[in-house]
């Protein structure tokens, strides 16, 4: 597929917000089997690699430190080891952009009519990965320094934060220290809000524009910031949608209880929302960078 060139984002009205919705359940049902087969693929691979990631890093870190304590080296290092199996969810971080981008491609196939087959899922692998690559690294370093920030800020305003509840008669009175500092992050809400938001807009169009598109990772991130500021209305009807679509689904699954068949239909209708969400996205992205070719 030529890689169309780079994309202006424009604004939509707000009700396509929920008509976004409505065209990513029509993208399921042209082939919901085909599509839940696609996200059971996808789902065991963001489950299970990052797993045998960690476990091989686990390892290494284990035969290293065998290996170092002759040398009486295992002390010294084992701070600098200890950061290996770390490196299993970063993986999963890394990976979620190069991923989501196979399902815009599956999701751009069954728009235009053609059947949908697992491997499109990897078909990110074979157009310059690295750029999707990137924008996990964008996403990571965010989160990273917001996390850093919001421990920094916990513990120099708020102190230790101590959730083990003692029995007895002081219950009352620990249980009463701790909502008062748990009180004091009030301040944190609305600034982790805004740069949480912000982050989630800055990657939110990355993949179908880094896979469909000729553009730089932080051209695609700038796009995708523009595109989100522009479409505030339908975004917000959209996030609406969604909210009120996963509580429906939620409180079916809730109510399932014991019963395998209910059991079963839980999980279909939660793959069908799911495909839904993600078929819906990349509607979204075709109503505002309107691509052709």
């Amino acid at each position: 597929m030529v890689l169309l060139p780079m994309a202006t984002p424009v604004p939509v009205p707000a009700l396509h917000g929920l008509r976004w919705l409505q065209e990513g359940f029509r993208l399921f049902t042209a082939q919901p089997g085909r599509w839940l087969m696609v996200l059971a693929l996808w789902m065991t691979v963001m489950l299970i690699v990052p797993l045998l990631v960690g476990a091989a890093l686990e390892d290494t870190r284990r035969v290293a430190l065998l290996a170092l304590k002759p040398v009486g080296m295992d002390d010294t290092l084992s701070g600098l080891l200890g950061i290996l199996p770390v490196l299993g969810p970063l993986a999963t971080v890394l990976m979620l952009p190069l991923i989501f981008s196979g399902l815009m491609v599956c999701c751009s196939a069954v728009a235009k009519g053609e059947s949908l087959h697992p491997r499109l899922l990897f078909a990110a692998l074979q157009r310059d990965p690295s750029r999707l690559v990137t924008v996990g690294g964008i996403n990571a370093i965010g989160q990273i320094l917001m996390a850093e920030a919001i421990a920094w800020f916990v513990q120099d305003q708020v102190g230790d934060l101590d959730f083990n509840i003692p029995a007895g008669p002081g219950a009352a009175q620990a249980t009463a220290a701790l909502l008062e500092k748990l009180s004091q992050l009030s301040p944190l809400v609305l600034p982790v809000l805004v740069l949480q938001t912000l982050l989630m807009a800055a990657l939110w169009f990355t993949p179908p524009l880094l896979v469909f598109h000729n553009m730089t990772a932080l051209q695609a991130v700038r796009a995708s910031l523009q595109g989100c500021a522009r479409n505030i209305g339908a975004l917000s009807l959209y996030s609406l949608g969604v909210a009120v679509m996963l509580s429906l689904v939620g409180a079916l699954t809730l109510s399932a209880g014991t019963s395998v068949v209910f059991a079963i239909i839980a999980l279909l209708v939660l793959g069908t929302a799911l495909t839904t969400m993600i078929a819906s996205l990349y509607v979204s992205y075709c109503d505002i960078f309107q691509p052709h070719g």
